[in-house]
């Protein structure tokens, strides 16, 4: 049985609102992944247990957190659970998560508790507690969500979960602007969101993030922090268009950053399937439906089963939402492959050698539609563009970063450190990498011929003029951009230009 959920419609209403790209936009084919939808459906009705509740893997006992997930996800699908037909013993999810012995013991559980309630009634409480009012009562005086008592002081997913879930209890947030700067301030570096002050970032919390910035009042088309987020999230897309998590997993594209990935692009206006969010024409959808197997059930990585329940209702809500939204009667997403950037122009001198590091994967634009050309590229993300320039995987294995400016978790680490293992990079004196520090010509010419494998390449020379005869060689294989300069920092069109010279002397492009 089916019907349209609460969560369904407060999703797709408050998406209309915060994108206006959206507002007045086709529909799409009726009946969109209504096979996929109900594959999925009908996989959480055979892993249902008797009380009602649904468990973490299949024959175990039923899991209060992966039944709240599966609640929501159900809720979305338009599946009425108080039916009989979700009650194989008598027993609804409802009635499990109503009689579950599982204790609340950090906002985050509140908050996904508040969040299953919410997606399918008006309800509130749970088992005698007032989970909106207990949320409420856990924010700090500067705006921040965290249950103090259960060591929660650095906490950002506390903060992050905690908006949604009052959000879908119509409850508005106090304090708003405060609760909105703490959250902007926690955003990293790289554009990116941990789950905790002082982790390095992962798509799940960042697409989390976005959400709750946006029901916050960040608007997508002006907001610095929204954008910079976008744009780590385009650093975690994989050559199959699915996303990786960051740090946590490593490179591999997941459903359930997918999953994520998905209703935050949906919620700032980007649709998933606009050539923008697209690799190698493999898109995230592509990827996410690919891992749906034969028996319904969303594998976590390709061929890797790992918590197929949970992983199935988060694939489930992101489908459900795709099939609910409108598409855009045009799909332009940022400038990236319209060719269409607001700052480079066709007769932009490293046009061509920009768009075509652009198709193969290796750069991308940003989501406010420009590229930044004349932008200075630091040591880390030099090195990144040379791991996927040479179609090398980074190391994502070693724990031992080998630098003492390199914490383990650094966004770029596995670059850097498959770059140092192949002798492409060195260190700088006293032991460091200087990952932010800006790429000089001199260093982009060492690293180039060291890559290169010229037979030539040597240790530099001691001295000022260290790099003469690396720069040398550089500039006899064509690798170095016009108006070449050692000692100045290197733009994004000069390291495009030379990479795809490098590319060219090699045969790759």
């Amino acid at each position: 049985m089916r019907i349209k959920s609460k969560l369904a419609l407060i999703l797709m209403f408050s998406m209309l609102l915060s994108s206006p790209s959206l507002v007045g936009a086709t529909e799409q084919e009726p009946g969109l992944y209504n096979q996929e939808i109900e594959k999925a459906v009908q996989y959480l009705h055979t892993v249902q247990n008797e009380d009602g509740g649904f468990p973490y893997l299949p024959g175990q006992g039923s899991s209060q957190s992966v039944s709240c997930w599966v609640i929501m996800a159900l809720n979305q699908a338009g599946e009425v659970i108080d039916a009989p037909e979700w009650a194989p013993a008598g027993n609804t999810p409802w009635d499990y998560l109503h009689s579950c012995q599982e204790d609340l013991i950090n906002s985050c559980d509140l908050a996904r508790t508040l969040l299953a309630l919410t997606s399918g009634s008006e309800e509130t409480e749970y088992q005698g507690i007032n989970l909106v009012q207990q949320i409420l009562s856990l924010q700090q005086e500067n705006g921040h969500f965290a249950w103090l008592s259960q060591g929660e002081e650095a906490f950002i997913n506390s903060h992050i979960w905690s908006i949604l879930a009052l959000h879908s209890a119509d409850q508005s947030i106090p304090e708003l602007e405060k609760a909105k700067q703490w959250l902007v301030e926690r955003q990293n570096t790289d554009g990116g969101f941990g789950w905790c002050e002082g982790i390095p970032s992962d798509a799940d919390d960042t697409a989390a993030a976005i959400r709750a910035l946006m029901l916050m009042g960040e608007d997508p088309d002006q907001s610095e922090v929204i954008n910079r987020s976008l744009a780590y999230l385009k650093s975690c897309q994989g050559q199959d268009g699915g996303f990786s998590s960051g740090y946590m997993n490593g490179d591999k594209s997941n459903g359930s950053s997918d999953a994520w990935v998905i209703q935050a692009l949906l919620s700032t206006g980007q649709w998933p399937l606009s050539p923008f969010w697209a690799q190698n024409n493999y898109n995230v959808i592509d990827h996410l439906l690919g891992l749906q197997d034969a028996s319904g059930f969303f594998h976590y990585t390709a061929g890797v089963t790992a918590g197929p329940v949970q992983t199935t209702a988060t694939a489930l809500i992101a489908l459900c939402q795709l099939a609910q939204q409108a598409e855009p009667v045009e799909t332009p997403g940022p400038a990236e492959k319209t060719r269409s950037f607001t700052d480079l122009s066709d007769s932009y001198w490293a046009y061509a050698a920009i768009m075509e590091l652009l198709e193969a994967g290796i750069l991308t634009g940003y989501p406010d539609g420009s590229f930044k050309p004349e932008k200075s590229v630091n040591r880390a993300e030099f090195a990144t563009m040379i791991v996927k320039g040479m179609g090398l995987t980074a190391d994502e294995d070693s724990s031992d970063t080998g630098f003492k400016d390199l914490p383990q978790g650094f966004w770029a680490l596995g670059s850097i450190q498959t770059c140092v293992q192949k002798g492409y990079v060195n260190g700088m004196p006293g032991g460091i990498f200087q990952p932010t520090g800006n790429i000089t010509g001199a260093q982009l010419a060492a690293i180039l011929v060291r890559t290169g494998g010229s037979e030539a390449a040597s240790d530099p020379v001691p001295g000022p003029y260290w790099y003469e005869e690396l720069v040398r060689l550089a500039g006899g294989k064509d690798l170095l951009y016009p108006a070449f300069d050692p000692h100045a920092p290197a733009s994004r069109a000069q390291c495009a230009y030379s990479i795809m010279k490098l590319r060219s002397s090699l045969g790759l492009n």
